[in-house]
């Protein structure tokens, strides 16, 4: 027969079996026969369309209705059909259908029943109870648990190799023992939901990582070094994990301070005390370990520079130095000699004074300081209000008590009419009452005294009287 044909006729047949089917056999029986569906699929993904049809000569009566359920035919929702074939597109759930059939007054009749599985894509989840260990005899054993899966069969792989081979596992539960593993280890889920034909996934990989127990390893040698004069650094070998901190003592170990460094090795210069150094070390899981410390120890300082002073300005000291050898002080300023140890300083002022000699075998440079703190005292000393420069020996010059403690001072000197008669930085008691070589008149002048150090400002009247 011509394709066309047989596809035309083939067309015309159904169109004829959907409009008579609702009336097939209403004679022949005498009951409500539902029949037999047909139609049942599985679906491995959300999407899904198609018919579940009652078939051609299974049931005798009209169709009244199909029905679904979505809990294993517990329980049934109507569905206004009364076609033989009953259509679904994009279920979310399992669904199963069937048809009612009745005939005349006779009781209505279901049909066999016809279910489209719906498996959503399957989803491998995730693993909890992995981390990282540490090799420690009589661990290395634990549970792995699957969780926010989506599947409903299991089984288990595991790799040695970083995931370049997998060895499959006779477990096909969600939880996986493990005992007595030493070496890093991936392992993950492979799950599928739904049967054969649908796709499997796998979960996220669980790793163990493990780690080998911490080892302290070993610091370089202690050693002796001059005061200041030192630097050297300190190297960590035949350790076994990485360096969490230096630590640091200046009183033999009984307190340790970090420095904050986690290199392999530590540099140090300018120590002026005797100092320990040791690391913390840390494996990985393992825990951590430190090791031995190393003393540098400073040699002592055989010289001394004496106790820090203070003295009024314009005073002199003698500097208490002691020790062994030739002495040399700095900075010379305000010395009058660098090359003994008790020098006389009079400083101009606030200074420190190092001194230093070359002594013991092990050619330090031994070195000390003193500070020599100088002050002015406030100045409320007496200035005379009256001199009679008549050249006779007595009260013949202007005079201010102390004034050479102030050597910073400066005087001015004023007439009645403000001229400035006279000025003097350091003023030594030695003004003869003159202006330009020349003696002034007897009267009333006034006069200035100003401190740099301080601000501070002396005003009066000072009268000259030349004939007494």
């Amino acid at each position: 027969m011509n394709p066309y044909l047989k596809k035309y006729f083939l067309i015309i047949f159904c169109l004829f079996v959907a409009f008579f089917q609702p009336f097939a056999f209403t004679s022949a029986h005498a009951q409500s026969i539902g029949g037999i569906t047909s139609g049942s699929a599985i679906y491995c993904a959300s999407f899904n369309s198609g018919f579940v049809n009652l078939d051609f000569g299974t049931y005798n009566g009209s169709i009244i209705r199909w029905e679904s359920s979505v809990d294993g035919g517990n329980t049934w929702a109507p569905l206004f059909n009364i076609t033989a074939s009953q259509s679904y597109d994009q279920l979310i759930q399992s669904t199963c259908f069937r048809a009612i059939v009745k005939d005349g007054a006779f009781p209505d009749s279901a049909s066999t029943i016809s279910c489209i599985n719906i498996y959503p894509t399957s989803d491998g989840g995730k693993i909890t109870g992995d981390g990282k260990f540490c090799i420690v005899p009589g661990t290395g054993d634990g549970t792995l648990t699957l969780t926010d899966y989506v599947a409903d069969t299991v089984y288990w792989q595991y790799s040695t190799d970083a995931g370049i081979s997998w060895t499959s596992l006779p477990d096909t539960t969600t939880t996986l023992n493990y005992t007595n593993t030493t070496q890093n280890t991936l392992y993950w889920a492979i799950v599928r939901n739904g049967p054969s034909q649908c796709l499997t996934d796998t979960s996220l990989q669980a790793s163990f990582s493990y780690d080998s127990i911490t080892v302290a390893g070993v610091l370089a040698s202690s050693d002796t070094v001059c005061p200041l004069i030192n630097g050297n650094t300190i190297n960590l070998s035949a350790n076994v994990g990485g360096v969490l901190d230096w630590l640091t003592s200046i009183d033999n170990g009984l307190s340790w301070l970090p420095v904050t460094d986690t290199s392999t090795s530590l540099t140090y210069s300018g120590l002026l005390s005797t100092t320990w150094y040791k690391t913390i070390i840390k494996n990985g899981a393992c825990n951590a370990d430190t090791t031995q410390h190393v003393a540098i120890t400073i040699v002592p300082n055989p010289i001394s520079a004496g106790n820090d002073t203070a003295i009024l300005l314009g005073e002199s000291i003698v500097l208490s130095g002691a020790g062994n050898g030739t002495a040399f002080w700095t900075p010379p300023v305000g010395l009058d000699s660098t090359n003994i140890f008790k020098p006389t300083a009079t400083p101009a002022t606030d200074s420190v004074y190092y001194v230093l000699t070359l002594t013991d075998n092990h050619s330090c440079i031994s070195i000390d300081s003193v500070l020599i703190t100088t002050y002015v005292l406030e100045f409320n000393n007496e200035i005379t209000s009256l001199f009679t420069p008549n050249g006779d020996g007595i009260n013949d010059t202007w005079h201010i008590k102390d004034i050479e403690n102030y050597p910073d001072s400066e005087v001015f000197i004023y007439n009645i009419y403000g001229h400035l008669l006279y000025t003097k930085k350091g003023y030594t008691n030695d003004w003869q009452g003159t202006f330009n070589g020349s003696k002034l008149p007897d009267g009333t002048y006034y006069y200035v005294l100003r401190f740099d150090e301080d601000d501070v400002v002396k005003k009066g009247s000072l009268d000259i009287l030349s004939n007494k």
